[in-house]
């Protein structure tokens, strides 16, 4: 018998669609720890099967590995289909029937139990650098037309200033700053330039610098999981901006958040 034949008869007998498990339950339920790997690579939670014992024990439970957490030690599975007998089943069935506001909130109460498990989001972003505003005129091909983040920074004194900025037209934001620094009246309609000298206390006689995070440029990733942000999309635009911005807060740098 494998050693993780009773890990699969426990998540048999499991009415419940989650289980988040310690690796210490687990590891009660088998009978003996688990190897190192398990506590140190997310990949031998993975639900491939085949010749690996371990996850042969879940899935052929009819349960799958939702999410690991090994920085608290906790796993997270789910049901993948509905396990026992057909009476055992029809049994669940009536009681289900007889009470399904109870059954209701139990299983809510299991799922809940799951999402409030702690969430870690990281952001990658990659720079462009677009150069001094004042000497990069608004036609070079490097501004983006389309949504991002940009960043302005300038000296005050001794110390750096930052200005980041989420848009949905790199090049509307950017030509606004200019217009702004030469007293112009700004034709973008954004008057991203005018609130950004108020707020940001930027000196329109001094050189600014700008650089962008472009679409296809920032990734979000929650508990490993990644994929591109749509900085087309508002929403995701402020998210990354919000997110820069901390960072510059964390880096002991004076700046300001503008979300257009």
């Amino acid at each position: 018998m494998s050693k993780y034949e009773p890990l699969r008869e426990h998540l048999a007998r499991l009415e419940d669609v989650v289980w988040a498990a310690k690796l210490n339950e687990v590891e009660d339920i088998i009978g003996s720890s688990l190897p190192k790997s398990a506590r140190e690579h997310r990949t031998w939670w993975a639900n491939s099967g085949g010749s690996l014992v371990h996850q042969n024990a879940w899935l052929d439970a009819g349960w799958r590995v939702e999410r690991t957490d090994l920085m608290r030690d906790v796993i997270v599975f789910r049901r993948l289909r509905i396990g026992g007998t057909v009476a055992g089943v029809s049994a669940r069935m009536d009681r289900t029937a007889k009470n399904p506001q109870k059954t209701a909130e139990k299983r809510l109460t299991k799922e809940m139990a799951a999402l409030r498990q702690p969430a870690t989001v990281t952001l990658r972003s990659e720079w462009t650098t677009l150069g001094d505003v004042q000497r990069t005129p608004c036609s070079n091909s490097i501004i983006p037309q389309e949504g991002g983040v940009v960043r302005f920074a300038a000296m005050e004194g001794d110390e750096v200033v930052t200005a980041i900025v989420a848009t949905l037209s790199v090049h509307k934001a950017y030509r606004s700053l200019r217009m702004a620094m030469k007293g112009l009246d700004d034709d973008t309609g954004s008057r991203v330039g005018t609130e950004l000298f108020k707020k940001a206390g930027f000196d329109a006689a001094a050189p600014i610098e700008c650089d962008v995070v472009k679409s296809g440029n920032a990734w979000l990733l929650t508990d490993g999981r990644g994929r591109k942000a749509n900085l087309d999309d508002q929403s995701e635009c402020y998210l990354v901006a919000q997110l820069l911005y901390l960072q510059e807060v964390q880096n002991g740098r004076k700046t300001a958040l503008y979300l257009r």
